[in-house]
């Protein structure tokens, strides 16, 4: 086996002693998912009942208000000063409880916290007009970091940079519209995920239905209550941060840390239209570990796992911010690069191919060089219909050719493979 040397062979540790550390540490791995996963549900769940009874006392009181209110009305109709005087005291005591019902609730404060995990929310605000921005920042700027943009395209930018946890997005902006930045977030992995609120003047179901089928989670028509801003805001934040958490324990590969095979079948579909929307190159790498069997077969499979953990960090480290890494199963990482031609997938699988050979990995009191093979295949700007599935098809048979020719080497697919 390649780079296991003679003159470094240790006695093999006894069945109890190898690998123990990573089995041990795959065990604690998988614990904590499950715990932190059982934590989210519970959560989730607890705050769904809140918010659900919460709305049920909420309607039942303005169905209550709205039979007192028309009672009133007939009140006020009548002639005579005592019906007007009883009249005015019950509106003002549905005044008082309108009010109380208005204030953040607890739950919103204690969510808003379990956010924050170290830090208080981002929220990007996306208007041109000054005095828009002065009146959200001053409304937010007490539990929020706010950001602040002045159009379309300096909002885009600040989302790159800054990653925001919510953007609040006016619609008309020059340079780019709110529907441009909503069609530009949702084209880039680094902003696709941002939970976006519009905040529009314009009263026209036809702009609304239009932003949110572009990704938009929800609107504030203007004039608004800083009440009713705080609750969408809160809203938002809370359910975008259950759903990411509860996605990232979905689809996380515990034994590398990187995505899983149902990650990356989504993922996978999502770059595919991606790509096909603007006509851009997207490669794919496929890469598996050599000999890892006699690793099993004389270590353990724990062994082998710390072997498979090994390979994954050095792909993680690869990995642009766009690009997508996830294990297959077994000893299989399949690697999706966005806005990338074939000859610099190449490259890439190349230099993971290098590093693999130069570095070393102590396994069971032996030193071992690992090494893969790494097929690529690219689907071309102008490559149409071509399904998801072709890509990932054409790389697979690049890294069949690259086993069969020696193993710990690159094969590139022919083009129009993928």
């Amino acid at each position: 086996m390649e780079g296991l040397e003679k003159s470094e062979r240790a006695p093999l540790p006894k069945p109890a002693e190898a690998g123990l550390s990573a089995s041990e540490g795959k065990d604690e791995v998988a614990e904590r998912l499950r715990s932190a996963f059982q934590a989210a549900i519970a959560q989730l769940d607890e705050s769904n009942r809140l918010i659900r009874e919460r709305d049920a006392r909420q309607e039942e009181f303005l169905a209550a208000a709205s039979v007192e209110l028309k009672d009133l009305a007939s009140l006020l109709a009548r002639p005579g000063g005592r019906s007007r005087e009883e009249a005015l005291r019950r509106i003002l005591r549905i005044s008082d409880d309108l009010e109380r019902m208005a204030r953040p609730s607890r739950l919103g404060e204690l969510s808003l916290v379990r956010l924050s995990t170290g830090r208080r929310p981002r929220v990007l605000l996306a208007d041109d007009e000054p005095d828009a921005r002065e009146l959200l920042t001053e409304a937010l700027a007490g539990d929020y970091e706010i950001l602040t943009a002045s159009d379309g395209r300096e909002a885009v930018e600040r989302a790159h940079k800054e990653r925001p946890d919510l953007v609040l997005l006016d619609l008309n902006m020059p340079r780019l519209d709110g529907f441009g930045v909503l069609d530009e977030f949702r084209a880039d992995p680094r902003t696709s995920d941002i939970p976006v609120i519009l905040v529009t003047a314009r009263s026209d179901d036809g702009g609304k239905v239009r932003a949110l089928d572009q990704g938009a989670v929800d609107y504030l028509q203007k004039p608004f209550s800083e009440r009713e801003l705080r609750a969408r805001v809160d809203r938002t934040l809370r359910l975008s941060h259950t759903h990411r958490s509860l996605r990232e324990l979905a689809q996380t590969d515990p034994l590398t840390g990187l995505a899983n095979l149902r990650a990356f079948r989504a993922r996978l579909d999502d770059e595919v239209k991606r790509a096909r929307r603007y006509r851009t190159a997207l490669t794919c790498v496929m890469a598996d570990l050599d000999e890892l069997k006699p690793i099993n077969d004389e270590l353990g499979h724990a062994a082998g796992d710390r072997a498979i953990a090994h390979v994954a960090s050095v792909i993680r480290a690869e990995l642009r911010e766009t690009d997508f890494g996830a294990r297959c199963g077994g000893d299989e990482f399949v690697v999706l690069l966005p806005h990338t031609a074939g000859d610099e997938g190449r490259v890439f699988a190349e230099r993971l191919c290098a590093r693999l050979k130069k570095g070393e990995i102590a396994i069971g009191g032996r030193r071992l060089r690992l090494g893969a093979s790494f097929g690529v295949a690219c689907r071309p700007p102008d490559a149409g219909e071509a399904s998801p599935e072709s890509l990932v098809h054409a790389a697979d048979g690049a890294l069949y050719a690259a086993k069969r020719n020696g193993r710990g080497r690159v094969v590139v697919a022919a083009p129009g493979d993928g």
